[in-house]
């Protein structure tokens, strides 16, 4: 995966595996497989529904057929000092738990998770409103559908997303082999964030247009939401340029 283009984008090419999934793409989705035109390209999506088709041990027993007979074939003895080398000690351990604590605790108090937290409250008090208008019957009914299911599915997606972001926005970079550094996942979860808030803000918008009667409370929803992508701008300049595996780079084939 190429870490970066001449354009100044950064790129995360989707790539495909044995299988024809792309890879990573499930890193970056919104979570809504129903509406996805590539779960089939999705392991993650085929793994759930093979659990769903033959329960959670009928997907461990195909996954075991994948391993080989003798896992450590194959290994030098180089390759298990490298591990032991790897090994962490109990208080590297315990420095690196407390530092994560830290980090977390920090994105609580950020006045971009408090901003998605608002949203998420501004939301249900949205959702009932339109849904009483759904209830009572009328020509617009089947107008609301999509705009409520939006809402509805990104109620706390945004705040969930947000909290990653900045939980891993320190994070040093992963290289590749040639010394490159990945794509940023503190990006990319910026980037379906805010991708995912403006949606939510367009989705209620589209409501006060169906029903004025609503315009009292989607105008302080709308403005929170304007402010959730102004603090993602803001907080991770990066986001804009992230390209998401499948989604803003489909794989040939």
């Amino acid at each position: 995966m190429a870490p970066g283009t001449g354009d100044g984008e950064t790129r995360m090419a989707a790539e495909l595996d044995d299988q024809g999934f792309i890879l990573s793409i499930h890193n970056h989705c919104d979570r809504w497989c129903e509406r996805c035109p590539f779960t089939s390209r999705c392991r993650v999506f085929a793994m759930e529904m093979s659990i769903r088709i033959d329960g959670f041990d009928g997907e461990l027993a195909r996954a075991a057929e994948d391993l080989p007979a003798n896992p450590v074939e194959g290994w030098a003895g180089e390759d298990f000092l490298a591990e032991a080398e790897d090994v962490l000690s109990e208080e590297e351990i315990e420095q690196e738990m407390l530092a994560r604590d830290v980090t977390r605790a920090i994105a609580e108090v950020h006045s971009l998770t408090e901003a998605a937290d608002g949203l998420a409250k501004l939301t249900r008090p949205l959702v009932d409103a339109a849904e009483t208008r759904v209830t009572a019957g009328g020509p617009e009914t089947e107008a609301f559908r999509d705009p409520l299911e939006v809402l509805a599915h990104y109620k706390y997606f945004v705040a969930v997303k947000v909290r990653r972001a900045l939980s891993g926005r320190d994070n040093p970079p992963i290289l590749d082999e040639d010394g490159r550094p990945f794509p940023s996942d503190a990006d990319g979860s910026a980037r379906i964030a805010y991708l995912t808030c403006a949606a939510a803000r367009d989705a209620a918008q589209r409501l006060a247009t169906i029903d004025p009667g609503l315009a009292s409370l989607v105008a302080p929803f709308t403005q929170t939401a304007d402010r959730v992508l102004d603090l993602i701008d803001e907080a991770f300049p990066g986001h804009r340029s992230f390209r998401r595996p499948g989604f803003d780079d489909a794989p040939e084939g």
